[in-house]
């Protein structure tokens, strides 16, 4: 998704174990989590506290507002986990975007961006 703005939660670790529910743990790695580029390119990694949101400007705004705010390149990386280990990564994330007819540049409503984003990321995107 490239939306305007994105509202994100902390991230949450839980372990599958047969015949239990699946339990909160620690990150099974130090470098797991998502990541952002920083303005300078550097990669960074993000860590949203508990009790906290975050808030992403994405690829839309950076559209609408002709620039003055730009979105942010992202990333989640998945670190080692012990052999074996059933550990996912849990998160939330609310998207926040206009409606597909609106206009967001001269040449573009936001379904059209959608669709060309789509069929940049996926060989075989098709809109239904």
């Amino acid at each position: 998704m490239n939306p305007s703005i994105a509202g994100l939660c902390s991230a949450i670790f839980l372990r599958e174990e047969a015949g239990l529910e699946p339990t909160i743990v620690p990150s099974p790695s130090p470098t797991s989590g998502l990541y952002i580029r920083t303005r300078g390119g550097d990669l960074t990694k993000v860590s949203i506290p508990p009790d906290c949101l975050a808030f992403q400007t994405g690829e839309a705004l950076e559209l609408v507002t002709a620039g003055k705010l730009r979105a942010t390149p992202h990333c989640v990386r998945v670190g080692q986990t012990q052999v074996g280990a059933k550990i996912s990564r849990e998160t939330f994330a609310l998207f926040m975007q206009p409606d597909t007819h609106q206009r967001i540049s001269e040449s573009d409503t936001f379904g059209s961006f959608s669709k060309k984003v789509l069929e940049e990321h996926y060989e075989e995107a098709r809109v239904i």
